[in-house]
């Protein structure tokens, strides 16, 4: 199957330099994971995969050099050498430590974060981790979520978006603001957003935000 789209910003990185070492197919799901996420992104290695392209992307083609993490909120690691995984591991981490997140192709156990099995449909993102057991398997059982995701739910969230942003604004109670955002992606909000009535959500929804009329 083709690759999954990427990763949106579930860790906030956006405009966060960002430096992956290594050029290969991982190196390539990454970058996309990262640009995605508003990320500015470096990739250093010798050899680059062609998709990985110049601009939004910055491309160095040569060795890892200490120095190259300077200001790196995030280094991805994925070079097929373990020797240059553990020197750039090293130089994350700093003398005297640093707040560079680490994310370690080769053995995740090491590093601070991980990329779990992923898919997006919409503003919908099904992640699913196996705690480095078996990525396989976290795979097949992303694969079977989306497989069994109502293919309206995306329309549905979509659509509410702007109410929702409404009701939070009104000036409720708690407990009624509650009430009315769940109401927005209740079993009757999935009907209306199904209803063979191309008005029926925004009825549905326009009820939800407009105060009642009295006689």
């Amino acid at each position: 199957m083709p690759e999954p789209p990427a990763l949106p910003a579930l860790l906030r990185i956006a405009a966060k330099r960002c430096v992956i070492v290594g050029g290969g197919s991982v190196a390539r799901r990454r970058a996309a994971t990262l640009l995605e996420a508003g990320a500015h992104v470096t990739v250093i290695a010798p050899d680059i995969d062609p998709q990985l392209t110049d601009p939004p992307l910055t491309l160095i083609r040569r060795e890892y050099q200490t120095g190259d993490l300077d200001s790196a909120a995030l280094v991805v690691i994925a070079t097929n050498n373990p020797t240059v995984n553990d020197t750039v591991h090293r130089d994350a981490r700093g003398a005297h430590g640093s707040t560079t997140l680490v994310n370690r192709a080769d053995d995740p156990a090491l590093g601070d974060i991980t990329i779990p099995a992923h898919a997006r449909t919409g503003p919908i993102t099904i992640a699913v981790d196996t705690a480095a057991t078996s990525p396989a398997a976290a795979a097949t059982i992303r694969d079977q979520l989306l497989a069994h995701l109502d293919p309206d739910w995306p329309r549905l969230l979509e659509t509410i978006a702007p109410y929702r942003a409404q009701i939070r604004n009104q000036p409720l109670p708690p407990q009624q603001r509650k009430q009315k955002l769940a109401a927005l992606t209740s079993p009757d909000a999935l009907a209306a957003i199904k209803s063979p009535d191309p008005h029926a959500i925004t009825h549905y929804c326009r009820s939800l935000v407009d105060p009642p009329t009295t006689a």
